[in-house]
C-alpha cells in the first residue's frame, strides 16, 4: 500500500514502517541463566552451612547440660559417692536414647543399672552422644577411697555431627572432703 507524500503532494510512495522489536541473544540469555545459577548454589549452601550451625549449637547446648548436671548432682552426693567413683567410667547413648555401658558412674543414670530411673528426657535429645569420666585422688598420695580428702573429676561429652565431624566438651571438677567443690567448663 502507498501514501502520497503530504508536502510535496506527489504521488510518490513512502515505505512502510515496521516495527522492529530487539531480542535477547543466546548469549545473553546463557549468562542470565548463569549468574542466576551461582546465585542459587550460594543460597542453598548458606542454608546447608545455617542448618548444619544449628544442629552444632544445639548438641553443644546438650552437652553443656548433661555436663552441669553431671557435676551438679556429683557435688550434691555425700562423700562416700564421690571417694568410691571408679578411676574410669563411660557410657553410650544410642540413637533411641537407651543407655549402656557403666551406667553406675553417671548421674544421668541416676548413678543405678535400672533403666527406669534415667533421665530419659535429657538421654532422648542426646542420641549417639558418649559420656566418659575419668577420677584422680589427689589428696593424700597414694590415696585409697577410704582416705581421700580431695578427689578431681572430669567429664567428658563427645558426638559426631550431621556432617561426621567429631566435636566434644569436658567439665572438671575438683571434689573435697570437708566441703570444698570447684569446677570449671572447657570445650
Amino acid at each position: 500500500m502507498s501514501r502520497q507524500n503530504p508536502v510535496s503532494g506527489a504521488g510518490r510512495a513512502l515505505p512502510c514502517h515496521r516495527v522492529v522489536t530487539r531480542a535477547y541473544t543466546l548469549v545473553e540469555v546463557l549468562m542470565a541463566t548463569a549468574i542466576l545459577g551461582v546465585g542459587f548454589i550460594g543460597l542453598v549452601q548458606g542454608m546447608t552451612i545455617g542448618s548444619e550451625e544449628l544442629d552444632t549449637s544445639r548438641k553443644q547446648q546438650i552437652a553443656t547440660q548433661i555436663l552441669s548436671g553431671e557435676v551438679e548432682r556429683l557435688r550434691a552426693s555425700p562423700w562416700s559417692t564421690i571417694a568410691n567413683l571408679p578411676a574410669t567410667g563411660t557410657i553410650a547413648i544410642s540413637g533411641t536414647g537407651a543407655i549402656s555401658g557403666d551406667p553406675t558412674c553417671f548421674a544421668l543414670s541416676n548413678y543405678t543399672a535400672t533403666a527406669s530411673d534415667d533421665n530419659t528426657d535429657l538421654s532422648k535429645l542426646a542420641k549417639n552422644f558418649t559420656c566418659s569420666l575419668v577420677r584422680t585422688r589427689l589428696r593424700p598420695a597414694a590415696a585409697t577411697a577410704s582416705t581421700a580428702t580431695f578427689v578431681k573429676v572430669v567429664y567428658t561429652v563427645s558426638w559426631t555431627s550431621n556432617t561426621g565431624r567429631a566435636y566434644s566438651r569436658n567439665a572438671e571438677t575438683y571434689l573435697g572432703k570437708n566441703g570444698l567443690h570447684l569446677s570449671y567448663q572447657k570445650s
